[in-house]
């Protein structure tokens, strides 16, 4: 399913149902879009406000005799909820409106700036306060970010998302370099607490957009995950999926030594000799610069060197530009090294971001890209705390040096590696029709479901055959299935059987929904080596556990039956119905 197949399918799709091809559309495209663009320039200035704030934040603390620790502290407070409630507010809106999810996050981002203003216009403010004030900022964050980047694609057509995902990674890190410099002119002509006001004031227009948002939330058939199944259904689609893994393991890794250049960097504008708070914020205006100007390449460099490729590319240079940093401290070199460094973070970022959002079905969006975000954040965090204790006993330059040199040695060990090219057509949704409810009652929710499918395979389609259920099982087991095996008769050698369980009948209702057109491709490849006259022979069981009167037969001294026979030999004298059989 993440990997280009075949776009042969069964399925007769309307004029306006074609998958889209990938286009090489503008990057600015999505503007045109008129919620995109209203919700994009919102967004905006609240960035600015943000990374206005974390400038006033991080002069506070240094102002105030805050050691390296405790500077390098404030990112860790902002990043710390993305790590630890990111995958559960990514089930949440993977099953929610996710502009109500966003609107509730954001109102807590409100109220926590509002607290931060309070306090500083109260002469109240210290490095504790502000510290626990930027920690409920980023609760409501991670509750915002997951909702946020998986209604990328509710707002602009499908052909256009990796576009809108790129802006949207523009918008974000420009902000991350324009607004400090905007903060470090404003810290230096009214103070910290005018620079939270006009934070508050952001995002209050940020509120106002999303609430002009009305967007068509279709009907669904099946109730909501639950909290832990939607997290365990993330986690098995994980590891079932070779993108989303390689993408969270080279963020994580890229965000470790990237960390230090915005942990460490307001700790060398301020031990530089001419540093200053406005100094710091003209180096963040070169990290700005240089991300919009690579906004405008990155789609080019994508098409010539490939995702995977781009980003090592890119990672080298920011290491050479960490490298830089450390070593000298002449401002006319120091500049533009910046100006390539905001260049390349963008593109690893934005690379990142894009082959999540656009190679990992919509059923698992917010999930996958809570997960990714996770993993960054992390990367961020630990390297933030590293690079921090470390310069407390190295200093800023030689921590800046071993963080550039690592970053040039992560990068090396990834270049072989690949990221599929940027296809969604594969995912358009493409569900399957339920399968009758059985005639009985039974608990649904409960006990699991046995799906079994028997193909007939000439002999001399067998290598192929073999070759066709490998990416057969992934997907079973990426969308649901918890065990997966494929069986031999004994006596009829043409006969295999595909046998998969499924933890019950509502998540084998989901599998049929989450179906894509790349899914039933993979399917159809398996099915069109079938030797039979009829199709497939498809036969469902459900454990004796869902059966709402399971107890009822049991008498007062038995207790409730196993879920599977203990051995081989009471596989075939067990008196109960088997739930499970015996998988490779």
């Amino acid at each position: 399913m993440l990997q280009p197949v075949s776009r042969q399918s069964d399925l007769t799709l309307e004029p306006d149902q074609t998958p889209p091809r990938p286009a090489n559309v503008s990057t600015f495209a999505p503007l045109g879009v008129p919620a995109f663009r209203m919700i994009w320039i919102a967004n905006l200035f609240a960035n600015l406000g943000v990374w206005a704030q974390s400038v006033a934040a991080a002069w506070v603390v240094t102002s105030s005799a805050g050691g390296a620790l405790l500077v390098a502290m404030i990112q860790v407070a902002a990043a710390l909820p993305l790590v630890l409630m990111s995958i559960v507010t990514g089930v949440i809106a993977d099953n929610y409106d996710r502009r109500k999810v966003m609107l509730f996050g954001l109102t807590i981002e409100l109220l926590g700036g509002a607290f931060i203003t309070l306090i500083a216009f109260l002469g109240l403010l210290s490095p504790t306060l502000l510290l626990a004030s930027i920690l409920c900022v980023s609760i409501g964050a991670a509750i915002t970010t997951p909702a946020w980047q998986a209604a990328v694609n509710e707002q602009v057509p499908r052909n256009l998302v990796s576009s809108a995902v790129l802006l949207n990674s523009v918008n974000y890190n420009a902000a991350r370099a324009i607004g400090p410099a905007i903060g470090g002119l404003l810290l230096a002509a009214v103070g910290p607490a005018w620079i939270f006001l006009l934070n508050v004031l952001c995002f209050c227009g940020l509120l106002a957009a999303l609430w002009r948002w009305k967007r068509a939330v279709l009907p669904k058939s099946l109730p909501p995950e639950r909290l832990w199944e939607g997290v365990k259904a993330a986690m098995h689609f994980v590891q079932y999926s070779s993108v989303t893994r390689l993408v969270m393991l080279r963020a994580f890794l890229f965000g470790i030594s990237a960390s230090a250049i915005w942990a460490l960097l307001p700790l060398l504008a301020h031990q530089h000799p001419s540093g200053s708070a406005s100094l710091y914020g003209y180096m963040l205006g070169g990290l700005g610069i240089g991300a919009i100007a690579g906004s405008t390449l990155v789609n080019r460099a994508r098409q010539r060197f490939g995702s995977s490729r781009l980003i090592s590319v890119a990672a080298m240079l920011l290491g050479g530009v960490m490298l830089m940093l450390g070593g000298v401290d002449r401002l006319w070199l120091l500049f533009p090294a910046l100006v390539i460094g905001g260049g390349c973070w963008i593109a690893a970022v934005a690379s990142y971001n894009s082959a999540v959002q656009v190679l990992v079905p919509d059923w698992v969006k917010a999930r996958a890209l809570a997960l990714y975000q996770t993993a960054l954040y992390a990367g961020l965090t630990l390297g933030s705390l590293l690079w921090g204790q470390l310069t407390e006993g190295v200093g800023v330059h030689m921590a800046l040096l071993l963080a550039g040199a690592l970053l040039l040695l992560s990068a090396l060990l990834f270049l072989p590696s690949r990221l599929p090219d940027l296809d969604a057509s594969g995912l358009i949704e493409a569900p399957e029709v339920h399968t009758e409810r059985p005639d009985f009652e039974f608990d649904p929710a409960r006990g699991s479901v046995m799906v079994t499918i028997e193909y007939r395979i000439d002999a001399e389609h067998l290598r192929d055959f073999a070759r066709a259920v490998r990416p057969l099982r992934k997907l079973r087991l990426r969308n649901g299935a918890k065990r997966w095996s494929l069986y031999r008769d004994i006596v009829d050698r043409d006969l295999w059987q595909e046998v998969f369980l499924v933890p019950n009948w509502l998540q084998h209702l989901r599998m049929l929904d989450r179906m894509t057109l790349g899914d039933r491709a993979i399917i159809e490849r398996v099915t069109a080596l079938h030797a039979g006259n009829e199709p497939p022979r498809a036969r469902h069981g459900v454990s004796y556990r869902s059966s709402r009167h399971a107890n009822a037969t049991l008498t007062p001294n038995q207790t409730e039956p196993p879920d599977e026979p203990a051995t081989a030999a009471d596989a075939t004298s067990a008196p109960w119905p088997r739930r499970d059989i015996p998988t490779r």
